[in-house]
């Protein structure tokens, strides 16, 4: 995916697959458009919709943005089955991955890109100022894992290096595969990391003076 991650926040126009799943993609920061946005646009379709799948591609953003878009998120899997998305190459960083726990199906590449910290401020490429696991007065590092990431069903073992690990360093960069293969619990399904060939038939404009048997 080619977009910025750190960019503003939006939320791509909304998509059916085949059998009626509302694909809805968030792009860039966890801002305070999102929970809206998601809420507006699982509203406007849920009369259609049979399944929501939501893709995520993010550094992340402010807590309190974040835990607005997991109390909508919470809202629709009363309703319908939701799954979260992190796809070939692209990343959930920070705030965003208790948005993407916010799923009981967490679908994610093992190309993926993810990353854990602790600081409350803690510019990432962009200029971005993402809130995240300790703002003074508000969080405690259990506090928030316990929170955010205990209640999806994560691996205790795991969750107790990954507090080992952002209380003392900057932060802790892993791949969808360094998480499947750690048994976390944060991905519980993986999608492959080798791009299909689009089936659609792709017409190449011949050469001056082909004639039909060079057109193949």
């Amino acid at each position: 995916m080619a977009a910025d991650p750190c960019a503003t926040g939006t939320l791509r126009p909304v998509k059916f697959s085949k059998d009626d799943k509302l694909l809805l993609s968030w792009v860039g920061t966890v801002n305070e458009k999102m929970a809206a946005k998601i809420d507006a646009a699982f509203e406007a379709h849920k009369g259609r919709a049979k399944s929501v799948e939501l893709s995520l591609h993010s550094c992340g953003g402010r807590t309190d943005y974040m835990a607005e878009a997991i109390g909508v998120l919470t809202n629709i899997k009363k309703t319908i089955t939701l799954t979260t998305v992190v796809e070939p190459g692209s990343t959930c960083a920070s705030a965003c991955i208790p948005v993407f726990l916010a799923s009981d199906r967490r679908r994610a590449a093992m190309s993926s890109l993810w990353f854990f910290h602790r600081s409350w401020r803690y510019q990432l490429k962009g200029g971005v100022d993402a809130v995240l696991t300790a703002a003074p007065g508000a969080y405690t590092v259990d506090g928030f894992l316990n929170r955010f990431y205990a209640p999806s069903g994560l691996s205790p073992d795991w969750l107790k290096h990954l507090k080992q690990v952002i209380e003392n360093n900057d932060g802790y960069w892993q791949t969808g595969r360094d998480l499947w293969d750690a048994k976390s619990g944060i991905i519980t399904e993986t999608i492959g990391d080798i791009q299909p060939q689009d089936a659609r038939p792709v017409y190449l404009a011949p050469a001056p003076g082909c004639t039909t048997m060079c057109r193949g």
